[in-house]
Parts: C-alpha cells; sequence; structure tokens
C-alpha cells in the first residue's frame, strides 16, 4: 500500500510535522466524503489537526497549523 505524506510548518517555531497515512484513507477524507474521526479513529487530537490544516492548505484554504508544543503553550 502507498503511504500519502502531509505535512505542516508551525507558524510560531518554524518546526515541521509530517504524518504519513494509508493513501486511500487520505483520499477518503480529503475529497470530503468522510468525518476524520471516522477515517481514522485511532489518530491523536493534534495529529487530526495537522491533517485538517493540511488538507486545508492543499485546497488553497486559509490555514493555521501550531505543533503540539506551541500550542500547549497558548
Amino acid at each position: 500500500m502507498v503511504d500519502t505524506v502531509v505535512e505542516m510548518e508551525c507558524r510560531q517555531c518554524d518546526s515541521v510535522d509530517r504524518l504519513s497515512l494509508p493513501s486511500n484513507s487520505f483520499q477518503a477524507y480529503a475529497e470530503g466524503g468522510e468525518n476524520i474521526s471516522l477515517v481514522f479513529p485511532a489518530m491523536t487530537p493534534s495529529d487530526r489537526e495537522l491533517l485538517m490544516q493540511a488538507t486545508r492548505k492543499m485546497r488553497g484554504a486559509f490555514n493555521w497549523y501550531l505543533c503540539p508544543t506551541c500550542w500547549d503553550k497558548m
């Protein structure tokens, strides 16, 4: 199975976080047909946030990603 890698740069500290996902599951979510928690039930909230913001970025929509460390500092 081929994986899709998504990555986002933190707006606060410039660190880059990456996720490797099964391509078929990523497509099911990214095409808007499935709820993220149904497609990826074991994914952590911070990984879901990374995926949601990366998908918004891919669509050209406004996105704002903070890594878990910077998020916890807020």
